[in-house]
């Protein structure tokens, strides 16, 4: 299993700076050039920013179920695991991914944390002048991309990113969600995040409750209710995830990808991996 980056450096058309923002337009995707597409799961090393132009798409983040049309926009943060259900023929959009590393460097102080609030509304419709003025942004941003000698690009995208953020970073805000979350639902998204944090060395329960201040019993049932997964589940779905990822890579070995995600050696990994995809972690390897 790719990371959502790696599939999009597969390719051609694609605009970039250097690993830190990725650009895609409608009119340069294919269902090669789109790596969110109907049944396809992928866990997210970065930003994700896509703006709807036309269709319908139906998708899960995390537990969450939802559906972006033209107008719209959708954001995920890093860690989380966006499962496409559905795309319909007519679908296309904007996206545009940024890493962690990236956004950290920015000038950008508190309202950089309005991000957060995606977490409970990730699919936002834009108000009247919004989409003309993602439009103008995507543009400088493409047209910049399109620059890879310009001689200040570095500070030239450090500001143009700046500028964006302060200025759409209080609409966000300013548009979550006003429903109070349930107990349950508040505790299932703060293990979650925990999860996306720490699954690489921390696979204990009991280890996530005892951050919560709740109990492991607790917590148990709070993400089986609101998530239809076991807490337990989750971690091992993100871990699945990450192993496949490196795996792939050919960046680590499998005794060092072992190593990655906390298990004491190969051989309990290799007994885990193939427990759970029915192969053994060398199958995966290119």
């Amino acid at each position: 299993m790719e990371n959502i980056h790696e599939q999009f450096e597969q390719s051609v058309a694609l605009l970039h700076y250097v690993d830190d923002i990725y650009l895609i337009d409608e009119e340069q995707q294919t269902d090669n050039l789109m790596p969110i597409v109907a049944g396809r799961e992928i866990m997210t090393d970065k930003i994700v920013f896509l703006m709807c132009r036309s269709g319908v798409m139906h998708l899960l983040l995390n537990y969450h179920e939802l559906s972006l049309s033209a107008g719209q926009i959708f954001i995920a943060l890093p860690g989380m695991i966006i499962d496409t259900r559905e795309v319909s023929p007519d679908f296309r959009a904007t996206t545009m991914l940024l890493s962690e590393r990236f956004t950290d460097s920015l000038n950008l102080g508190s309202p950089y944390r309005t991000l957060l609030s995606i977490q409970r509304r990730p699919v936002l419709t834009l108000m009247a002048g919004m989409e003309e003025a993602m439009d103008n942004f995507v543009g400088m941003v493409r047209g910049l991309l399109q620059q890879p000698s310009h001689p200040h690009l570095d500070r030239v995208l450090h500001l143009l990113f700046e500028s964006w953020f302060f200025g759409f970073g209080p609409y966000l805000h300013s548009t979550e969600s006003q429903r109070i979350a349930t107990a349950a639902e508040q505790h299932t998204e703060q293990f979650l995040r925990l999860v996306e944090q720490n699954f690489r060395q921390q696979h204990s329960l009991d280890w996530y409750a005892s951050q919560m201040s709740i109990t492991t019993k607790r917590l148990g049932i709070c993400v089986k209710q609101t998530s239809g997964r076991t807490a337990a589940d989750w971690i091992e779905r993100h871990r699945l995830h990450e192993a496949k990822r490196l795996l792939q890579s050919g960046k680590l070995s499998i005794k060092e990808t072992a190593s990655r995600l906390g298990f004491p050696n190969q051989s309990t990994f290799g007994t885990w991996f193939k427990h759970l995809t029915g192969t053994s972690p060398s199958r995966m390897t290119r």
